[in-house]
């Protein structure tokens, strides 16, 4: 097969295929970014809906659930000495005998300090305002004091007990609890109050658990809204959360309610929050996460993927056309390729001879066109048969093949027809190509059963004119032809 009239062909066919491939490419190339991005943005919204959805419904939750237990099992200790303390007869007693021998509470108290390892241990008398502690008497109470305030509000209260939480920043942040205890008689009047401070040590390493390690604020909310108990200490007691960028919005429902969870905005960051009420201490431990340090490897994940997707889509991209030129190629070769023989087929060969007689009348460049065709072929098929007609169209190919030039087009016309396209080739010379060709025929044994049955081939041929257009030196060629087979056939005839 002709390698010029070959690129000529696939080149006119590249052109009308390349834009269709292009299209194709660039759509899908669309669709698998298209596709890839939306599902990335999505899988990103969904996981951070659902992260969102387990840090409020589950994890900070839990969370407060175990500063609530951690708080509880601190209480019940200093609450239950106290109790002790209050209903312990030396102290009734004593009070009611007047006081005497002041020493002797307070050695009381060293001990109850010691025994018990408490911050500090107290008593005031209600009769005396006196204050005792471990290590031994203070001041007297006053009534317009505002330090003494809240011994005369346990005074006035129902409860049995009052605690009151602070936070030590002098030993190392830890929350302290003091448990102040109403002490009767008998009778139920009132004598003072007694009572113990204990570290809440559990309490003071959840909150630095959560806040060094999970990264989450811990603090805790008066029922007025004051920040009585935070990590920093210029917030404690000093920052309401009505006044809180963002907090204060949603104060008024966090407040209203026992517990909840709740998401709101900074001015930088958007908070998850939940809240829990604890009765033992009145107020509400607050636990909070920035959204961005929870969804950080999610966001991680997302960046990771969008820097991976590229890749993917790329070799993606490479794959298909790859296989888009494979399955061209082979297209290709189908749409210009006879099944049965590998050689051209006619339309191939139609629009090589357009080209090379434009070519022609561009530049004089001349070439001749043989038609060939198989002698007797109907007699081969009706005495070996189909199969073998076929074989011997597929021998015949070969034998034209093998004494072909590189340059010249080969194509199989139609059943039992072969034509050449010889370029730079006269009439004389095509001639002798087909006498070559014919020679051949006769030496070559078609069927081995019966190899004195001998195969013989016709030629015509038809060498390029000025005024000659496809129609016409095909006609001409298929004159010669039809002259070669009246003149007795497996002979060569020139139009």
């Amino acid at each position: 097969m002709g390698n010029t009239c070959d690129l000529l062909y696939d080149g006119v066919f590249m052109l009308n295929t390349l834009s269709l491939r292009t299209k194709l490419i660039g759509l899908v190339t669309i669709i698998l970014v298209a596709g890839f991005a939306a599902t990335n943005i999505l899988n990103y919204e969904v996981s951070k809906g659902a992260l969102r959805t387990t840090i409020l419904e589950n994890e900070l939750p839990l969370s407060s659930n175990n500063v609530y237990s951690a708080i509880q099992a601190d209480l019940l200790r200093p609450i239950f000495i106290s109790s002790l303390m209050a209903n312990d007869t030396f102290v009734q007693d004593w009070v009611l005998e007047g006081e005497l021998e002041p020493q002797r509470m307070v050695r009381y108290l060293a001990r109850i300090r010691k025994r018990y390892d408490a911050t500090t241990s107290y008593f005031i008398s209600a009769k005396s305002l006196r204050y005792y502690h471990y290590g031994g008497i203070g001041k007297v109470l006053s009534e317009t004091a505002e330090d003494d305030r809240w011994f005369f509000a346990a005074r006035a209260m129902k409860e049995p007990y009052d605690v009151n939480v602070d936070f030590n920043y002098q030993i190392d942040n830890s929350i302290t609890i003091f448990i102040n205890y109403r002490v009767t008689d008998g009778n139920n009047n009132f004598l003072g109050v007694t009572g113990m401070g204990l570290a809440l040590d559990s309490v003071a390493k959840l909150v630095r658990t959560y806040q060094d390690q999970f990264r989450r604020n811990v603090y805790f909310v008066d029922p007025t809204g004051l920040i009585r108990v935070h990590a920093n200490p210029k917030i404690a007691g000093q920052i309401n959360i009505r006044d809180m960028v963002g907090l204060g919005d949603i104060a008024g429902t966090v407040l209203s309610k026992e517990r909840g969870s709740y998401a709101y905005e900074t001015n930088d960051d958007k908070i998850l929050l939940t809240t829990r009420y604890i009765p033992e201490l009145k107020w509400r431990v607050f636990i909070e996460l920035p959204e961005s340090q929870a969804l950080a490897h999610i966001q991680r994940g997302f960046v990771r993927s969008l820097m991976i997707g590229p890749a993917v889509i790329l070799v993606t991209i490479f794959l298909i056309i790859y296989t888009i030129n494979i399955f061209q190629r082979r297209l290709e070769r189908m749409a210009v390729t006879d099944k049965l023989t590998g050689l051209s087929n006619r339309q191939h060969f139609d629009l090589s001879l357009s080209q090379a007689i434009k070519r022609y009348q561009r530049d004089g460049r001349e070439f001749s066109v043989l038609m060939l065709d198989i002698d007797y072929f109907k007699a081969i098929n009706d005495e070996y048969g189909h199969l073998a007609g076929d074989a011997a169209i597929q021998q015949a190919a070969r034998i034209i093949q093998e004494h072909s030039r590189e340059s010249d087009l080969l194509c199989r016309w139609g059943g039992e027809e072969f034509m050449i396209l010889a370029a730079d080739c006269n009439a004389q010379d095509a001639a002798r190509l087909a006498d070559a060709i014919r020679e051949a025929f006769r030496r070559t044994t078609f069927f081995a059963d019966t190899p004195t049955n001998k195969v013989t081939i016709s030629a015509g041929i038809s060498e390029v004119r000025t005024s000659d257009n496809e129609d016409i030196i095909v006609s001409r060629a298929d004159t010669a032809l039809y002259k070669a087979k009246e003149n007795g056939r497996d002979r060569t005839e020139i139009a």
